[in-house]
């Protein structure tokens, strides 16, 4: 099943905090499949924190979206993420933005993520690669759509896009945006 996934960090080392989180994906056999440039994000909702680094996944894996996200928590979890404020800062944050099968509500998980749309920090990196997964075209074009008419939404979030995605020997870069 194929996910978007989208990814954060602000504390530490935050370019190396994303490696090692797309690290621990695939050694649990979440498959990356394309992945968004790096971008600079000023934090949402609370302010007083540094910037974050973003970027989007679009991922493979049997998991279903339960399973998934357990994987993910479990992630964050061994990477010592502890929450002490919320919203607050973190050294990963790693969020089920869409899923090929479109929703899915639980106690815990809402697909499509209920934020997604309000973060300028998850629709530009997911706009770089959504088109790549052949199965997204609905999420892309509602995306698309809230960038051109609804600009208001996003005062006061600056973002900017800082470099390609490399990893071990793996390029995944502008060669095709």
């Amino acid at each position: 099943m194929k996910y978007l996934l989208s990814l954060g960090s602000n504390t530490g080392d935050s370019m190396q905090n994303l490696k090692t989180a797309i690290a621990k994906l695939e050694e649990k056999s979440i498959f990356v499949e394309d992945c968004s440039s790096v971008y600079s994000s000023t934090p949402v909702d609370y302010l007083d924190q540094p910037d974050f680094l973003n970027m989007s996944l679009i991922v493979e894996t049997a998991c279903g979206p339960q399973q998934l996200l357990s994987e993910l928590k479990n992630i964050e979890c061994g990477m010592g993420r502890v929450k002490t404020i919320e919203k607050g800062p973190r050294n990963i944050d790693l969020d089920i933005i869409f899923w090929e099968n479109g929703s899915f509500e639980s106690s815990d998980l809402t697909i499509p993520h209920k934020e997604a749309d309000k973060r300028l920090f998850v629709i530009f990196p997911t706009l770089e690669i959504i088109g790549s997964a052949g199965c997204f075209g609905s999420e892309k074009a509602r995306l698309d759509h809230i960038l051109e008419t609804e600009q208001e939404r996003f005062t006061g979030q600056k973002i900017e896009k800082l470099c390609p995605f490399k990893i071990e020997g793996e390029d995944y870069g502008w060669e095709n945006r």
